[in-house]
């Protein structure tokens, strides 16, 4: 945790937020202290009341990581209950709210360069958020969620694979398709440097399973899936039982498609009904319009055929023996789609994962 030469100007911040609160009268830094490597000011901080409080200031000069705020967490925590400080706070130029979370478990609170924080010290209890951040990390969240990351992501996240210890070649092999060594490598660095992986003696743990998703879904672009609408005169259960032979008579020997969203959803974890027929299909696609009797049309469609952005979308679920997308893949797709998306989604959600990621 190297933070030699943040910028004196961070605990300015601090000190002008605190001027604006009424409760306070003053806010005096007083001297940094701390071992080599760190920036860790104090500050004298007095209420309107009489009180005094001696306040741990730890500037950082770039933004700050959840690995980082963990480090950071544990070390500020541990310096208040050995009375070095009454409260303690990280100053950084941007607190992403993962890392503010972690903080927050902590006791310590925060503040960026824009004025967001949170500071609770006694009966002072000051919180600021959405104020706009140009030091936001966003080349670095984007590749995260990269179709090739996002390969690693889906058997991180399955459900069957839960409390695995992973080794880098594990997760390279168990992603679809397969990735190399050094990508799934960059994936591991990211998740670490986020706290959603966690080194033991025995391999790589998964941790927080819940909120990468949430952060998933967040940046999850259905749109990069291409539609075409189809007519077909054959009934929802018709449609279903054609799919089913001929997804499993590809000629090329693999599955080619796959039922998803809304008609994925009705297999994992029916809850909401729709008029539609959902599935993605990669390859050839003859056998499947001949099959399913379809016929394009620019309105009054009944099927809907996506073409994935990545057969990675096609990762096959171990929990049932139907081709459907997996469970975390039709949540995030749930998630992206209107018409009661979000109750098919948690629907899936409470059935195929809560437990998974709680145990």
């Amino acid at each position: 945790m190297n933070v030699k030469g943040a910028t004196p100007s961070l605990a300015d911040v601090l000190v002008r937020i605190l001027e604006r609160v009424p409760a306070v009268r003053s806010a005096v830094p007083e001297r940094s202290r701390g071992p080599e490597g760190h920036r860790l000011d104090t500050l004298r901080v007095a209420y309107t009341n009489g009180n005094e409080a001696l306040w741990l200031v730890l500037t950082h000069p770039r933004p700050l990581k959840p690995r980082e705020a963990e480090l950071m967490a544990l070390e500020l925590e541990q310096r208040v209950s050995e009375h070095h400080g009454d409260y303690a706070v990280v100053v950084a130029p941007y607190v992403s709210p993962r890392s503010a979370k972690i903080l927050a478990r902590s006791g310590v609170g925060f503040a960026d360069e824009s004025g967001n924080c949170r500071m609770v010290s006694g009966t002072l209890y000051i919180e600021r958020r959405g104020l706009p951040n140009a030091r936001v990390p966003e080349a670095r969240l984007r590749s995260l969620f990269t179709p090739g990351a996002e390969r690693v992501l889906r058997a991180l996240l399955d459900p069957g694979l839960q409390g695995r210890r992973w080794t880098i070649r594990k997760l390279a092999g168990a992603a679809f398709p397969g990735v190399s060594v050094g990508q799934a490598h960059k994936v591991v660095q990211l998740l670490e440097e986020r706290a959603f992986l966690r080194r033991e003696e025995n391999g790589l743990v998964v941790v927080d399973q819940q909120k990468l998703l949430e952060e998933w879904s967040a940046n999850y672009r259905f749109g990069r899936n291409r539609a075409t609408r189809y007519y077909s005169p054959l009934s929802q259960r018709q449609l279903y039982e054609r799919f089913l032979d001929v997804a499993n008579h590809d000629p090329e020997g693999g599955i080619g498609g796959a039922l998803a969203s809304f008609s994925a959803g009705e297999v994992l974890a029916p809850a909401v009904r729709q008029h539609r027929f959902f599935l993605y299909w990669t390859g050839y696609r003859e056998p499947l319009v001949e099959r399913l009797n379809l016929k394009r049309v620019d309105s009054g469609d009944n099927v809907v055929v996506y073409e994935p952005y990545d057969e990675g979308v096609l990762y096959r679920p171990r929990q049932v023996d139907a081709p459907v997308t997996c469970p975390v893949q039709t949540y995030l797709d749930l998630r992206a789609s209107a018409a009661r998306g979000e109750e098919a989604a948690q629907a899936v959600y409470d059935k195929w994962l809560k437990e998974a990621y709680t145990r």
